[in-house]
């Protein structure tokens, strides 16, 4: 699980906000005014989020729960960082970085020490800095809170040390961080969705060519996490992608052309899917009527037409189901629950266990009362929850 390692904690999102507290922090703290202010924020994956290893389409967006930090230059390659939901300061020293990381694992000062290591590889010219971080996005649950941290690190060294990236190009150093520096699995998705989204619209994005799309989302509609606590469909998703890879290699010897499954339509795979075992089959089968699936969305999410866009996350839900194994039934039932209810948009189950509801802004309290209701009456107990507009990507702000 991405991120897994870092346990920042949750700060309260009430007043003052976010921006306000990082940066009265970094005054207490360091006694100085903040150069730069960055928020990186979480993000999720309302279509294909699972297509990542077939180089699948996906729709996704940022949300309002994110890393905020505060940070001013330094005279000398000194890096302090006072990590305030740890409630612990640490630093190291530029340029010397080599896989520092390799001894100690995923603590989360080594985030922004692959960040540092990363933008060195890639030739960037970096400062030494004092910085403040604070984070009210949950941690270890799939919503990209490793992505977040080091985009954090990297909008902020590119305004202090005066260059710029693009989207795509910081989600490859996010990436690089974690895989190379920092050693745990990550994708390319979760990083450039954080870096590249924009406020009531969900981005669709092409896994193989990374092309992308903003799409517009009713200025009306919430997003409702609700957390079941599968955890262990993760490596349920992992397995899934091993699945897919041995599809791909049978069906490749009828369809040379193909890359991944991706690549195979419906009539192909309705015409050559006795070739492959019924488990095989049916994984397939979800991730062709997936791509399709999210291509459908888009035209939805660029109609207007809502309901369309809803049948569209049902699908993709009982196929998660059905073709993909890769539900509970804790998330059918907090679906089939969302599904019936009215001012649900849609309803379809996310990464690490969480149903993802779009829901009319007016209605929310109400949903939400019968998704605890159905749950506390199954299983004894309210799941976690958490409200959501899709927001844009990491940005600073400059005093």
């Amino acid at each position: 699980m991405h991120g897994a390692g870092i346990h920042l904690g949750i700060m309260s999102n009430k007043e003052p906000s976010q921006y306000e507290q990082v940066q009265h922090i970094f005054r207490e703290l360091v006694g100085r005014e903040p150069a730069v202010t960055v928020r990186a924020p979480g993000v999720v994956k309302l279509l294909g989020g699972e297509l990542a290893a077939s180089d699948g389409w996906l729709l996704g967006g940022a949300i309002e729960s994110a890393v905020w930090l505060a940070a001013a230059p330094t005279t000398d390659n000194r890096i302090t960082i006072h990590a305030l939901n740890m409630g612990e300061t640490a630093a190291f020293q530029l340029p010397h970085l080599e896989l520092f990381a390799s001894s100690v694992g995923g603590n989360w000062i080594n985030y922004p020490m692959g960040a540092a290591w990363a933008l060195q590889k890639a030739g960037q010219p970096l400062v030494g800095l004092d910085a403040v971080l604070v984070s009210d996005l949950p941690q270890g649950v799939g919503l990209g809170a490793s992505a977040a941290l080091v985009l954090a690190f990297v909008r902020a060294w590119e305004t202090l040390a005066g260059f710029a990236l693009d989207p795509l190009s910081r989600a490859h150093l996010a990436q690089k961080t974690e895989t190379e520096y920092v050693g745990v699995p990550a994708g390319l998705t979760t990083p450039f969705i954080a870096a590249a989204s924009c406020a009531n619209q969900l981005l669709w994005l092409d896994g193989r060519s990374f092309t992308h799309n903003l799409l517009p989302l009713p200025p009306d509609v919430s997003l409702l996490l609700v957390d079941s606590g599968e955890r262990e469909l993760t490596a349920v998703l992992r397995e899934r992608d091993r699945e897919c890879g041995a599809a791909t290699a049978v069906l490749r010897q009828h369809l040379p052309h193909i890359h991944t499954l991706r690549d195979v339509t419906s009539d192909e795979l309705e015409l050559l899917g006795h070739h492959l075992t019924d488990t095989l089959r049916h994984r397939a089968a979800h991730v062709v009527s997936e791509c399709a699936r999210v291509q459908s969305a888009a035209t939805a999410l660029s109609t207007g037409d809502q309901a369309a866009l809803a049948r569209l996350l049902r699908q993709s839900h009982l196929s998660l189901r059905d073709n993909y194994e890769a539900s509970s039934p804790a998330l059918d039932l907090l679906a089939a629950t969302a599904w019936a209810t009215p001012s649900c948009v849609g309803a379809r189950l996310g990464g690490s266990g969480f149903l993802q509801v779009l829901v009319k802004d007016e209605a929310v309290p109400q949903v939400l009362e019968k998704l605890n209701g159905v749950f506390v009456g199954e299983y004894g107990r309210t799941p976690p929850s958490l409200v959501t507009k899709f927001t844009n990507g990491a940005q600073t702000t400059t005093n």
